[in-house]
This record gives structure tokens, C-alpha cells and sequence, in this order.
């Protein structure tokens, strides 16, 4: 057989065997086109909390559209323009719905005049903490993932729809802007600074990162001359974490086998509530609770959120039931960082998982490649999905595991994978045999064998209630 006939041959096993369960966040995103860049622009006044905005996206539709939506909710809407036309439009719950003067087709330009409330609180399925992370002095950051980035900004609220950003924020003098990208220009008046960002890679918009605050701008050089750029409130305290950083990225570019997948890095410590997420994987960017920066303990929760750069921000995921991608990958990785530097083994690690967590869920009729219920996407790609990726290493050994994850973030680097994308990568550099065995972990109703570990017994869990989980992670 040929290699083209191999190929589709593997095509056509792994989207019989894939299911195609119902989304299970359906309101977010829109149909009918893909938004190519968004240029935010936002005046900030710390004391208040309504916040005034611009956004200008740049979309293309894939058909004619007389009418067309935008995921927006806490705020209100001044006026739009497309294609420089003022559009009428309404607010319908959480959409923003424009009817322009005359339908659109190909490349598009929209521009929404919006006020953003930082005190808005919008009913989520999955986490109602997240949002605005609002600080006591006036700053703010962002935590979008995986369903609130229509609060800070109109936008095409889908997973797997990357786009570019760039931003415009003023802030009043003595106030720092950290935002997605490197800072390409910053302009003063006695009174005012104005922060220009700017993405060269594309990102969806609940990885978006917009930060105010009182922030120490702490810049370095990391592995492969990459430019560093962190934001905390209080960089002494910070400094051992940032001394770091260069070592992990170092460690981690070892042990991926790839080099960091953007222009740059940095972590950014903020000041605010307690939140049922206080880390997060912003591109470029990712987020942290301040006093976490200050607590060595937490160097495994910097690595997960810098493997989540790889795994989540470069290679996304194409839909919510395919998330293992992204918290599986981070949760292996930190879980080997902690391994090599005075933790648990790894097989100490997930054995509670493999014996316990993950019979107990299949249980549930819930698998690591079908989440079944928005509730659970995070502990279920923490906890079963981090085991998938335990099993294929294990089966494959180390370097047949590298090849794949080589193969996986090259094909879909700046863009999206499913979990039929994955297995078709894992059996072309692996073999055909990774098809059902990796199958069979993320759809199977029992807990497969754990290759390696003869002894491991799966034992799900009697007791009643809700999923058992080990000590909750700081970090998503």
C-alpha cells in the first residue's frame, strides 16, 4: 500500500472510531466567518469601573451574511460600523447582532464603540469566578478561559477561532500596561501614558491578556536570546520565580524538544480575589496570583502554565471536548518538573489517577476525549486526560513520545487540533497500533491497562457525590 493510501486508509479508521458529541458550550461563537485581527482600543480610569472601548475587527466570511453576531455581554454598545457604514444592531442576551447596510461576504471590517463593566458578572456553566480580576487599588487582569472574554471586548468568542491583536491603552501617569505581545510604542503626556501592543501570533480571544496596574516591568534574556518581559507589583519579592524563568523554559524546551513557539514570555503577578482559577495560560503572558510569584512551592504551577505556551496556546484546541490537549500535556510536564526536582516519581503520581480518578469517572459515563458536561472540562483534562498522556509515553517510550509531540506541534503550530488530529499524528510516527490504544483511553468505558504497570488495579470509587479529585491545582 502506498504511503498516500496509508494515509487515508488512517483518515477514514480514526473518523469511524472518533465520536462527535454535542458542543458543550453551544452559545460561544458564531457561524459564518473567522475573525482574522482585533485592534483594541480602551481609556482607563482605575477609580471607576465602566471602561470605554474601541475594537476593530478584521473578519472573512464564508458566505453572504445580511446579518451576523458577536459575543458580547456586561456592557453596552454605542455604535457600529461596518465596512465604515453605521450598522443597526441590538443586544439578544449574550450577543451583540449587527445588521449592516448591505451584506457581507469575503474580508470585512467591523467596529464596535463599547463601554465594558468591570463589575459585570455573567452566569457561566463552568466558572463563575472568572472575568474581570478586579485588584482593591483599581487594576485589573484578565481570566477568559474559557467563556468570559466577551466581557472585556465584542468578539467571535470560539475556541478554535486565532486571530492577531493588537491594543491601544491609556492609563493614567504612574500606571503600567501589560498586555499579549511585545510593547512596540509607548507615548507620554504630563497626565497620561499610552501602551501599544502587538501579537505576531495568533491567539483565540479566551487566551487574551489586558493587565493594569502598579506593575515593575522586569526584562531578561532567556534561552535562544529570547526577550523576557514580566509585570509584577513587587519585583523583589518576585525574584526568585523570574530568576528562574530561564531555567524553566530551558528545562522545557529539553524535554518537548522544540524551541519557545513565540516572540516572547514573561509572567505577570496580579493583585486580586480569590478566584477558583489563580493561574492562567494568557499568551505570552500567563497570569498568576502575585503572592504566588513569591512562593517557591509554586515553581511546578509556572511550568504548567508554560507548558500550556506549547500545549493550549501555539496548538489549540478545536473544540472543548478535546481540552486533554492542552491541561493533559501541562499536568504531565509539571508533574515531571516536580519528578526531577524532589517530588513524587512519576509513577507515584498517577497511579491514585490510574486506580482510583479515572475508573470512578468512566464510571460516570465521562471519558477523558468526552467530558460529557461543561462543569467538569478542567478536572477531567487534568486528571484522565494527564493520564493519557502518561500511557502513550509509557507505551511508546521517550523518544518515540518526543517524535510524536514533534510531529503534532509542527503540523498545527498557530493553529488548532482535535483529538482525531492527534491520533492521526501518533500513528504516523508510532504506528497503526496507537489508534486503538489511544482510542480506547479516551472513549473506552473501563480504564484501559496501563502499559509499564502490571500491578496498577483500577478501583473506582463507591462513595457518592461529586467527581474525586486530588488536591486542587492552582493553575488551569
Amino acid at each position: 500500500m502506498s504511503l498516500s493510501s496509508m494515509a487515508a486508509a488512517t483518515a477514514l479508521a480514526v473518523s469511524a472510531v472518533t465520536p462527535s458529541p454535542p458542543p458543550l458550550l453551544p452559545d460561544l461563537g458564531n457561524d459564518g466567518y473567522q475573525v482574522a485581527a482585533y485592534d483594541l482600543t480602551y481609556d482607563v480610569t482605575p477609580s471607576t469601573t465602566s471602561l470605554p472601548g474601541t475594537a476593530r475587527i478584521t473578519a472573512v466570511a464564508d458566505r453572504r451574511l445580511s446579518e451576523f453576531q458577536l459575543d458580547y455581554a456586561g456592557g453596552t454598545v454605542g455604535k457600529v460600523r461596518v465596512d465604515g457604514r453605521d450598522a443597526a444592531f441590538h443586544l439578544d442576551k449574550e450577543k451583540l447582532v449587527v445588521d449592516p447596510v448591505a451584506a457581507v461576504r469575503g474580508a470585512f471590517f467591523v467596529t464596535v464603540d463599547f463601554t465594558a463593566d468591570r463589575a459585570a458578572k455573567v452566569p457561566s456553566q463552568v466558572d463563575d469566578t472568572a472575568g474581570w480580576a478586579n485588584g482593591p487599588d483599581g487594576g485589573f487582569a484578565w481570566f477568559g478561559q474559557p467563556d468570559r472574554a466577551h466581557l472585556f471586548f465584542p468578539c467571535n468568542d470560539a475556541v478554535d477561532d486565532k486571530a492577531y491583536f493588537t491594543y491601544h491603552v491609556t492609563v493614567p501617569k504612574g500606571w503600567t500596561v501589560a498586555a499579549n505581545g511585545s510593547l512596540v510604542a509607548q507615548n507620554y503626556t504630563k497626565s497620561a501614558s499610552t501602551f501599544t501592543y502587538a501579537s505576531t501570533h495568533p491567539f483565540a480571544p479566551q487566551l487574551a491578556q489586558l493587565a493594569v496596574g502598579k506593575f515593575t516591568m522586569v526584562t531578561g534574556t532567556g534561552p535562544n536570546g529570547l526577550p523576557l518581559r514580566s509585570a509584577v507589583p513587587d519585583p523583589v519579592a518576585a525574584k526568585p520565580m523570574l530568576d528562574q524563568l530561564p531555567s524553566f523554559l530551558d528545562w522545557l524546551q529539553q524535554r518537548i524538544g522544540r524551541r519557545f513557539p513565540f516572540e516572547t514570555v514573561g509572567l505577570l503577578g496580579a493583585d486580586h480575589a480569590a478566584q477558583q482559577t489563580d493561574a492562567l495560560e494568557t499568551q505570552t503572558l500567563p497570569v498568576f496570583r502575585a503572592g504566588a510569584l513569591a512562593n517557591p512551592k509554586e515553581a511546578s504551577t509556572v511550568v504548567h502554565e508554560l507548558t500550556h505556551q506549547w500545549f493550549g496556546d501555539s496548538v489549540g484546541v478545536a473544540d472543548w471536548h478535546d481540552i486533554w490537549l492542552s491541561e493533559g500535556f501541562a499536568i504531565y510536564f509539571d508533574s515531571l518538573y516536580s519528578a526531577e526536582h524532589g517530588g513524587p516519581s512519576l509513577a507515584d503520581e498517577f497511579r491514585w489517577s490510574y486506580e482510583t480518578l479515572d475508573p470512578t469517572v468512566r464510571a460516570q459515563g465521562i471519558t477523558p476525549g468526552n467530558p460529557t458536561r461543561p462543569d467538569v472540562i478542567f478536572p477531567v483534562g487534568r486528571g484522565p486526560g494527564s493520564l493519557v498522556v502518561y500511557a502513550l509515553q509509557q507505551k511508546v517510550g521517550d523518544q518515540t513520545f518526543r517524535r510524536i509531540i514533534d510531529a503534532y506541534l509542527d503540523r498545527y503550530r498557530d493553529g488548532s487540533a482535535t483529538s482525531a488530529d492527534f491520533i492521526r499524528v501518533a500513528t504516523a510516527v508510532g504506528g497503526a497500533d496507537l489508534g486503538p490504544f489511544l482510542h480506547d483511553w479516551l472513549y473506552g468505558a473501563t480504564t484501559p491497562p496501563m502499559p509499564g504497570h502490571p500491578d496498577w488495579t483500577p478501583k473506582p470509587s463507591t462513595s457518592e457525590g461529586a467527581l474525586p479529585a486530588p488536591a486542587p491545582r492552582p493553575g488551569s
